[in-house]
């Protein structure tokens, strides 16, 4: 049976986005679009650990939870969006996220990107560590080439 160490070892050299805690929602945006693999970017601690994740709908959903786009502030739109992009990592990130771990049966995390709707999936070590990432394209494409 396949493991997620072995897809990992297919798919070397991608490295998940990362920014630490403090990173502003500026800096968070730039880093999407710089790398657009996985349009997510991993929240570390200063040990590297996975805090938490960021999506373009998380951006989207805190936009439209603070009411911008919804007419109820009179404070010019520019201003809004420049204080909402001071904001923090931590927070408007995602907390709870569903990780893999390397020795964990490929079809296991499979079943988790399924059950979860996730497009991509991070994979931590026993101590929480962010060590890679997972796109379903990335399954996909292995699938289609025989190679897992």
């Amino acid at each position: 049976m396949k493991s997620v160490e072995d897809v990992l070892g297919l798919i070397k050299g991608i490295r998940p986005i990362t920014v630490d805690e403090d990173a502003t929602i500026d800096e968070v945006v730039e880093k999407m679009l710089s790398f657009q693999r996985d349009r997510a970017v991993y929240v570390v601690d200063k040990d590297g650990r996975l805090a938490g994740i960021i999506s373009l709908g998380d951006i989207s959903r805190h936009l439209l939870s603070e009411g911008i786009y919804h007419g109820e502030s009179h404070i010019p739109g520019r201003s809004i969006l420049s204080g909402f992009m001071a904001e923090k990592a931590a927070d408007i990130m995602t907390r709870s996220v569903i990780t893999a771990l390397p020795d964990e049966e490929l079809n296991s995390m499979i079943k988790k990107m399924i059950d979860h709707r996730l497009k991509v999936i991070p994979v931590v070590d026993g101590s929480g560590k962010l060590i890679a990432s997972i796109n379903l394209l990335d399954i996909f494409e292995l699938k289609a080439h025989e190679k897992i």
